[in-house]
C-alpha cells in the first residue's frame, strides 16, 4: 500500500514545473492526455508486480486495501484500549496519592492544633475570635434596621428635607434633647445614618439560690475595689436595658420606674435588665438609697432576638435626661452611629456621667460603642483573681476595670444567677461612680493590673476607692 502511494507521489512531483503555468486550452488537453497515459502505465506496472498480467484489478486492489485498513484499525483499537488502561491506572494512583496526602495533612494539622490548645490557649482563642470578627465585619451593614435611616433635626432642617423630596416615615419630638428624631426610608442627607442594632453584654452561667455561696456578691466585688461602706445619699440611677422584674425580692425597698421604647411587635424580656438593676439595690447590690429609672429599650423580637436600635436608644436617652440621673449605666454595645453619638454628647453636656461596657466580642474585636465614644467611661471586666475576662474587648478607649466574672445577681425567675461579662462590670462601676468622686482622682488611685501605667487591656486599672469614697454632700 505504501509503495502505491509513494510511486504516485513521486510521479506527480516529477512532472515538469512548467505545466503549472500553462494557460492555453490545447496545451491543457495535451497535459491531461499525457497524465492519463502515464497513470495507466504506472497502474499497469503495479498490476504486473501483483501477478495480474499487466492489468490493474480494481476489485482485488480494493479488497487488499480494505484488509490492510481493517488490520490497522484493529491495531489502533488495541492501542487505544491499552492507553486507556494505562491512564486509568495512573489516575487511580494519583487519586490514592491525593487521598493519602490529604489524610496525612489532616492528621498533621490536628496534631498542631492539639499542641496549640495545650501550649497557647489564649492565642488560639484570639484566632477564633478574629475569624468571628471578620464575619461580623463583612455583615456590618446587616446590623441595622433594613432600609431605615435616622437623623436629629430641627423644624427648619426637616422642612428643607421634605422640600427636597425626602420620604419621611416618622417624626418624634424629643423634649429632653430639644430636637426632632426623624426616620427616613432612604438616605437623603449627609448627616443621616443607618438605624444600627445593638446587643446586651452579659452571659448567664449557673442558676443559684440566694443561699448559694459560689461566686461573688456585688458587695464582695466592691470590697475588691476598696469600697467598704455604702453611700448614704439618695442616688438617681439611669439605665437603658431590657425590662426589670420589679417584684423580685432584691427590689424590696428600692423604687423602680420604667418606660418601654422597644417596637410594638416586640415583647418584654426580664433577664438582663433584672440582673443589672439588682446591682443598685440595698438587698442584693451596693446602694442603700437608690432610685432606678430604666428605659426599656431592649425587647424580644418574634424571632427571639433581644436587641435595640439606635433610634430606641435615642428615645431612651431623651426620657432619662428628664429624670436628671447621677449616672447612666449602659450595659450594651454595637457599631458607631453618628446620630446616637450626637444624643450622647447632649447628655454628657448636661454633666451626666455615662458608663458603658466595652463589649464581649474578644480582644481581637474592633472598638464597640458607645463605650468607645469620647467622654463615655468605658469599663472592662476582671475576675476574682483580677485577671482579665477572656471575652472582653480591648483598646485605648478602655478606662477602668471592675469585677465582672461570677457575680451573683437577681434572676428574673427568682433567686440569684451568676453572671459574667463586661455588662456586670459596667453596672458595678456605675454604682461607685454615681457619687461625686473625681474621675481624675480615681485614675490616679486605680490599682495597676497590667503594664505599668495606662494600657489597652485594663485601662488605668481596677477602680480603687480607698480614701476617695466621697459623697455629693461632701
Amino acid at each position: 500500500m505504501r509503495s502505491i502511494y509513494f510511486t504516485l507521489l513521486v510521479f506527480i512531483l516529477a512532472l515538469p514545473g512548467g505545466f503549472c503555468h500553462a494557460s492555453d486550452d490545447d496545451f491543457e488537453d495535451d497535459y491531461e492526455d499525457a497524465l492519463e497515459s502515464q497513470l495507466e502505465d504506472q497502474l499497469g506496472t503495479i498490476g504486473e508486480s501483483n501477478g495480474s498480467g499487466g492489468e490493474f484489478d480494481d476489485d482485488e486492489f480494493e479488497d487488499e486495501l480494505e484488509e490492510r485498513l481493517e488490520a490497522r484499525l484493529e491495531k489502533a483499537e488495541d492501542f487505544d484500549d491499552d492507553l486507556e488502561d494505562r491512564l486509568e491506572d495512573m489516575f487511580d494512583k494519583h487519586h490514592k496519592m491525593d487521598d493519602d496526602f490529604e489524610d496525612d495533612l489532616e492528621d498533621h494539622m490536628e496534631d498542631r492544633l492539639e499542641r496549640m490548645e495545650r501550649n497557647f490557649p489564649d492565642e488560639l482563642d484570639s484566632l477564633h475570635q478574629l475569624a468571628e470578627l471578620d464575619e461580623r465585619l463583612d455583615d456590618l451593614e446587616i446590623l441595622s434596621v433594613p432600609d431605615e435611616y435616622i437623623e436629629l433635626m430641627d423644624d427648619e432642617a426637616l422642612e428643607r428635607a421634605l422640600e427636597a423630596g425626602a420620604e419621611v416615615r416618622s417624626v418624634e419630638k424629643l423634649d429632653g434633647l430639644g430636637q426632632l428624631l426623624v426616620t427616613f426610608s432612604e438616605e437623603r442627607t449627609e448627616s443621616a445614618e443607618l438605624n444600627h442594632v445593638y446587643t446586651l453584654d452579659a452571659e448567664a452561667s449557673v442558676n443559684q439560690s440566694a443561699a448559694n455561696s459560689n461566686g461573688m456578691s456585688p458587695s464582695d466585688a466592691a470590697r475588691l475595689m476598696g469600697m467598704y461602706s455604702r453611700p448614704q445619699q439618695i442616688l438617681r440611677i439611669g439605665m437603658m436595658d431590657s425590662s426589670v422584674k420589679a417584684d423580685h425580692e432584691c427590689f424590696a425597698g428600692t423604687d423602680v420606674y420604667q418606660q418601654a421604647f422597644y417596637p410594638k411587635g416586640a415583647n418584654p424580656d426580664y433577664r438582663h435588665g433584672t440582673a443589672m438593676a439588682s446591682v443598685f439595690t440595698a438587698e442584693c447590690g451596693l446602694l442603700d438609697n437608690a432610685v432606678i429609672y430604666n428605659a426599656e429599650v431592649f425587647g424580644r423580637t418574634a424571632k427571639g432576638l433581644v436587641i435595640a436600635s439606635a433610634a430606641d436608644l435615642i428615645r431612651g436617652l431623651d426620657w432619662l435626661i428628664g429624670k436628671e440621673p447621677d449616672v447612666v449605666s449602659l450595659s450594651l454595645s454595637g457599631p458607631p452611629n453618628r446620630v446616637l453619638s450626637s444624643a450622647l454628647e447632649a447628655v454628657l453636656a448636661q454633666g451626666i456621667r455615662i458608663v458603658a461596657s466595652v463589649g464581649n466580642e474578644g480582644p481581637a474585636a474592633y472598638p464597640r460603642y458607645p463605650a468607645a465614644q469620647p467622654g463615655v467611661i468605658a469599663v472592662t471586666a476582671v475576675d476574682q483573681a483580677l485577671e482579665i475576662y477572656t471575652r472582653a474587648v480591648q483598646g485605648n478607649h478602655v478606662h477602668f476595670s471592675a469585677p465582672g466574672v461570677g457575680i451573683r445577681l437577681a434572676d428574673s425567675s427568682g433567686g440569684l444567677v451568676s453572671k459574667d461579662g463586661t455588662s456586670v462590670a459596667a453596672a458595678i462601676a456605675a454604682a461607685t461612680l454615681a457619687t461625686a468622686v473625681s474621675i481624675t482622682d480615681l485614675e490616679a488611685s486605680a490599682q495597676d493590673l497590667g503594664k505599668p501605667g495606662f494600657d489597652s487591656v485594663f485601662g488605668f486599672g481596677l477602680l480603687n476607692l480607698d480614701s476617695n469614697v466621697a459623697t455629693s454632700a461632701e
